[in-house]
């Protein structure tokens, strides 16, 4: 069989190359991650002339998320969106050996990598964007997903570690003094440290950047864990059961913080909640379920109060998103004299309630699920103090 050429035979000749040489597929779990029970990472792999690029695409999942025969994700939560992305990283592909045909001087691996971080520096990897990529692959709950957005956010508004050569020991530094400089708690000044380190850390294992620059960090970041946590006293307390609320979203949010206090649950538990998952023993009961900000197990009893609140809404406590309840719960406050009312009190309220009970200490931390008794000692300091000015007081008065 006879081949015809066309006129411009050396540039086809080109092109038949480049297509013989030049190709791409998906490639998942390269370095084996998988067997020591962490997610694969998902890259595309150019192959010329017997020699090979991998990319990272920024996606990670188990090895039970991912169809190898397809090459798509599956049993993930987010794989739509996931998909698509991997979708318009073999559209991105094609375009480049396409481009390729057009480099008549030839192609090499040097052109490829240009061309592929090329049209990535515009449209799909600065370091906030990997950071949201990372957000929306890793297996964490919504609200910790949601922590990691504001951080992102944050990266993008401060404006000075945007690409992957800005991640140095000096920006770091950096963005530790403009922190400190927000008057923001040493806690959360902590946790935007805690989130760029862990992103660094997926960053190096996708071979985007050499080395974490806080393995060099000449200062340490404090946790500022506080020593005392806030929570109401009993006049307070009563204050909230017996103030007339009239607006039902402010109903609401009084019975879910009346719960907390009668429980201890947490926002992201609280809206977790499940009547249907109690036990009934000896008429009374009992709830068994693990924390979603950490997994870890916890079990209490609904006191009657409790019960009684359920009651009400037909066993299906309200939902309402946390900003909205924070909101509403500052205007309860402000109408019993309350400053910055917000949910997390009524599980501090609910530590401390037990503890003056006679609760022993280490029952409370199950009860919180705690994942250590550290925790729960703050509660019993806080109550310590409490009661040291409270007698403070009644000295005064003696």
């Amino acid at each position: 069989m006879r081949v015809c050429f066309p006129k411009h035979r050396k540039r086809f000749k080109i092109f038949l190359c480049i297509m013989a040489i030049l190709k791409f597929n998906i490639v998942y779990d390269r370095k084996h991650a998988t067997r020591s029970g962490k997610q694969g990472s998902i890259e595309i792999r150019f192959s010329m002339n017997r020699k090979q690029k991998y990319f990272t695409t920024g996606i990670k999942v188990s090895a039970d998320e991912w169809d190898s025969r397809e090459c798509k994700i599956i049993h993930h939560p987010d794989r739509k969106e996931l998909n698509q992305r991997l979708t318009a990283i073999r559209v991105k592909a094609n375009k480049i050996v396409n481009k390729a045909y057009d480099e008549e001087d030839g192609f090499d691996f040097n052109l490829l990598t240009r061309m592929f971080q090329g049209e990535s520096t515009d449209k799909v990897i600065d370091f906030p964007t990997y950071c949201e990529q990372r957000t929306v692959a890793r297996r964490v709950s919504d609200s910790t997903k949601a922590r990691y957005r504001v951080f992102t956010r944050f990266l993008r508004s401060w404006g000075k570690i945007i690409s992957f050569s800005d991640l140095t020991v000096a920006k770091v530094r950096a963005m530790d003094e403009y922190l400190h400089t927000r008057a923001m708690g040493q806690a959360s000044i902590y946790n935007y440290h805690k989130y760029l380190k862990l992103f660094i850390n997926d960053a190096v294992i996708d071979n985007l950047v050499q080395e974490n620059p806080y393995r060099r960090l000449s200062f340490k970041i404090s946790r500022g864990d506080k020593q005392y946590v806030d929570c109401l006293t009993i006049e307070q307390f009563e204050s909230i059961r017996s103030v007339t609320v009239t607006n039902p979203h402010l109903v609401k949010a009084r019975d879910l913080f009346l719960f907390q206090c009668y429980t201890g649950l947490a926002y992201s538990d609280l809206m977790a909640f499940d009547f249907s998952a109690c036990d009934l023993i000896d008429g009374k009961y009992f709830y068994h379920d693990r924390r979603v900000k950490t997994d870890v197990d916890f079990v209490l009893q609904l006191l009657p109060q409790a019960v009684e609140i359920l009651n009400k809404y037909n066993n299906k406590l309200p939902r309402v998103s946390n900003q909205k309840y924070n909101d509403y719960l500052k205007v309860i406050g402000s109408m019993i004299g309350v400053d910055s009312l917000h949910s997390h009190m009524g599980r501090a309220t609910a530590a401390t309630m037990f503890l003056s009970k006679g609760m022993p200490i280490n029952i409370v931390s199950k009860v919180l699920g705690h994942t250590n008794l550290r925790q729960t000692q703050r509660y019993a300091r806080t109550l310590s103090r409490d009661v040291r000015s409270a007698f403070d007081a009644l000295e005064d008065k003696i």
